[in-house]
């Protein structure tokens, strides 16, 4: 047990004064550690069906209108004790949908979580649910290690001259070298390609600039790039696209997780000093606490403190 747990008194002096079930819930289990995984694997690929689901969420959706709150309420309590991941995020999305949406100072935001974790030596991707118990030290990690922050980057320094960064001559050499280089899930195997690619993202340094990070309620499918350079986006991120996505960690702290990667890093670059973000994923141990905290169960504690951060910003309480 880890040093928050407590020891449970015999049963003969807690079950008769209804302390009994207070204490077991306080009980603490090793929390599972998420591990990395080693450069290029990836989990499996969704069978036909999940992706199906995917794309026409009814069950989610049905399933954040019915029960959701009572759903929500016991999965904090039993992952503050055993920790692992619950509640589809789909599900979330649709039953909190904007109240999720904060703004937040730009600068606050440091980390990031690895987006494709060994979860007790199965490999899966960490935005498949929206509570989790876990511990993620080991997978939290500087946002300067992401490869789309470090493009990002070198095309805020470059510009134009785009094509003299260490980070684009070392893709345009693999692609001379036979291989291919793979961003956004599209492979990249001529230069034609690759240029196109780095002003795609030109335009959104561009755009972002002069209208700073703006909230995807406000975008359409094109979001701030247009219809130039489509082709290095898969339509699927095009739909699934949202604002900034944030995981709110044991602490407290906002981490970057799963969305806007690249806007993230345009953002910080450019001085950008409030952007909004999406609260995707929570982790238990802390909702828990602000639950206690406030006198609230812990659906109503998060929304409690996300209305409190849209009026003094994050941490709220």
């Amino acid at each position: 047990m880890d040093d928050r747990a407590v020891c449970r008194p015999p049963a003969s002096t807690a079950m008769g004064n209804g302390l009994g079930q207070r204490l077991t819930d306080q009980q603490k289990l090793p929390r599972p550690v998420y591990q990395r995984v080693p450069p290029g694997a990836r989990p499996p690929a969704p069978s036909f069906v999940q992706k199906v689901l995917d794309w026409v969420p009814m069950r989610d959706f049905l399933a954040a209108q019915a029960g959701f709150t009572g759903r929500f309420n016991r999965a904090v309590r039993r992952l503050d004790r055993e920790g692992g991941p619950a509640i589809p995020a789909a599900q979330s999305h649709f039953h909190f949908g904007e109240q999720l949406v904060i703004p937040v100072a730009a600068k606050s935001l440091t980390t990031r979580l690895r987006d494709n974790i060994s979860d007790r030596e199965r490999l899966r991707w960490i935005g498949t649910h929206f509570l989790d118990g876990s511990d993620w030290s080991r997978i939290v990690e500087p946002l300067e290690n992401s490869s789309s922050h470090a493009e990002i980057l070198e095309l805020i320094n470059t510009r134009q001259d785009f094509r003299e960064g260490k980070r684009y001559r070392g893709y345009a050499k693999r692609i001379h070298d036979g291989a291919v280089v793979k961003r956004n899930r599209i492979v990249i195997d001529t230069i034609d390609k690759l240029d196109n690619y780095f002003e795609y993202y030109l335009a959104l340094i561009a755009d972002i600039e002069t209208n700073g990070i703006v909230p995807h309620s406000d975008l359409g499918l094109l979001g701030q790039t247009g219809r130039r350079h489509r082709w290095t986006r898969t339509l699927w991120q095009d739909l699934a696209e949202r604002d900034i996505g944030v995981a709110v960690d044991a602490e407290g702290r906002l981490v970057r997780h799963t969305n806007g990667k690249h806007r993230m890093a345009a953002a910080l670059a450019l001085g950008i000093e409030r952007i909004p973000v999406e609260i995707r994923l929570v982790h238990a141990g802390w909702l828990r606490q602000q639950a206690d905290l406030l006198g609230l169960s812990p659906a109503d504690a998060l929304l409690a403190t996300l209305e409190q951060a849209r009026a003094t910003g994050w941490p709220a309480m």
